[in-house]
């Protein structure tokens, strides 16, 4: 089932190598379980989520610990087992990996004759195939896993592939994921997985590479680096990579280029995955010049985007003020929609989350937006007020949903004068904005108008 060659690949060295599922892999020795994950809502986010249920297999790990691929970018709350009447059926969620569905749970009564997987490299270099890998993009996720290549697509959903009860890998799709990364989000207490930090091309035309540079050999262009994640203050697009942690570019084959560039930046030299914080140092040529950057792996994350995908360990920000229901920008924000999010939505706010989504902006933190007005007697003539930035409170920019809070609280000039997108503007006075707290409470069942820390 699986394309091989007799060979040590480069993160686990296997004493031999057989076709994928010629040795009899199995994957019966799973046990489904149902998770239970609550919905979040970021045009809504005071609301309690409503469940929903998702199965899935997972396997024991020993001492109570389990584990499972489940949905990516959720809000898992509790697990149970589906198919076996144990006295003790509920799992807590002990770590979740929200970038690759990875999840780790426990229960403290473990039940009798229930076996055990095991994740020892060395049985598995024993008894587990290997074949053809290359670092992959899962659909869902922005870090670049290394995989083994499957000869056919197979079941979207992911199955355990395991040889007398030791794990080989996740099957996914036409991909086997492997059991090295199960052990490495073990041993990390559910950890994610380390990201390059930005983007790089390894194949330059004739023409961009007279542009780039004439004098250096097969360059690796820089492309893109992620804020917060990347080096983003001192490596920039357009920038050549010439060494990467003492080793040089220049003597790496074309035709695995890619995949070995990722190997010396998120792997050690004896194959290992490098740990989040762990010191990668690269040369670079930049304007005829050279320069060494020097920085910590991280996981891949938006929070520092100008735009982030969603919010902060998916707990949008809100602040209620006058009735004007203030939050931050995401691009899930949008999403909420509906899949016409782009027509249904603030055609201003899809622009800036196309095009300024990763700006690491001199000014703004974020973007406060006002989403809508909650109907009051108090804030007639503002009901109309619908999807807009909130750019200035008494003529200050505003650069983050904590300092609208602040300036309110402070309370300097005993008024406050909103300035919008669209050359919008309110007025209210401190009394006002009391008077509308008191009708919001009578009016609407609202527990908290806000989530800030304080």
């Amino acid at each position: 089932m699986m394309k091989y060659r007799n060979l040590c690949i480069t993160f686990i060295c296997f004493g031999f190598v057989l076709p994928l599922f010629a040795s009899g892999l199995e994957n019966q020795n799973s046990i489904t379980a149902k998770i239970t994950f609550q919905k979040v809502s970021h045009q809504n986010p005071w609301l309690v989520g409503e469940p929903f249920n998702r199965k899935t297999n997972m396997i024991h790990l020993g001492k109570g610990l389990f584990f499972a691929m489940t949905l990516p970018k959720q809000n898992p709350v509790f697990a149970e087992f589906e198919n076996l009447d144990y006295s003790a059926p509920k799992l807590q969620i002990k770590s979740y990996d929200s970038e690759s569905g990875f999840i780790l749970m426990e229960m403290t009564e473990i039940p009798k004759g229930l076996a055990t997987v095991s994740l020892d490299p060395k049985k598995l270099a024993k008894v587990c195939p290997t074949g053809k890998s290359r670092y992959i993009y899962l659909p869902f996720s922005k870090t670049p896993i290394k995989v083994f290549l499957l000869d056919k697509k197979e079941s979207e959903e992911p199955e355990f592939q395991l040889k007398n009860q030791i794990l080989c890998g996740i099957q996914f799709s036409e991909y086997l994921i492997p059991a090295e990364y199960v052990a490495y989000f073990l041993k990390h207490n559910g950890k994610a997985f380390p990201h390059p930090g930005f983007s790089f091309e390894v194949n330059l035309s004739p023409s961009e590479k007279d542009y780039y540079s004439r004098e250096i050999s097969k360059p690796v262009l820089v492309t893109d680096v992620v804020p917060g994640v990347g080096p983003a203050y001192n490596l920039f697009p357009g920038d050549l990579i010439t060494e990467i942690n003492t080793k040089s570019l220049s003597n790496i084959d074309d035709w695995d280029r890619n995949d070995r560039i990722l190997d010396l930046i998120l792997r050690r030299p004896n194959g290992t995955l490098r740990e989040l914080g762990e010191t990668v140092s690269i040369k670079i040529h930049r304007n005829f010049s050279r320069q060494t950057v020097v920085f910590d792996l991280k996981p891949y994350s938006t929070f520092e985007f100008l735009i982030p995908d969603e919010a902060k360990n998916r707990k949008p920000l809100y602040l209620i003020a006058g009735g004007f229901f203030f939050t931050e920008l995401t691009d899930a924000y949008l999403k909420e929609f509906g899949t016409e999010y782009r027509v249904k939505s603030e055609k201003k706010l899809v622009y800036l989350a196309d095009y300024y989504q990763k700006k690491v902006h001199p000014v703004r933190e974020k973007i406060v937006i006002l989403s809508r007005v909650f109907p009051l007697a108090g804030n007639l003539g503002y009901h109309e007020f619908q999807d807009l930035v909130l750019e200035k409170l008494n003529g200050i920019r505003i650069t983050s949903l904590v300092q609208l809070k602040e300036m309110i609280q402070k309370d300097e000039k005993g008024y406050f004068a909103f300035e919008f997108s669209g050359g919008k503007f309110a007025f209210y006075t401190r009394k006002d904005l009391l008077d509308l707290e008191r009708e919001i409470q009578s009016s609407y069942t609202i527990e908290r108008t806000q989530n800030l820390e304080n």
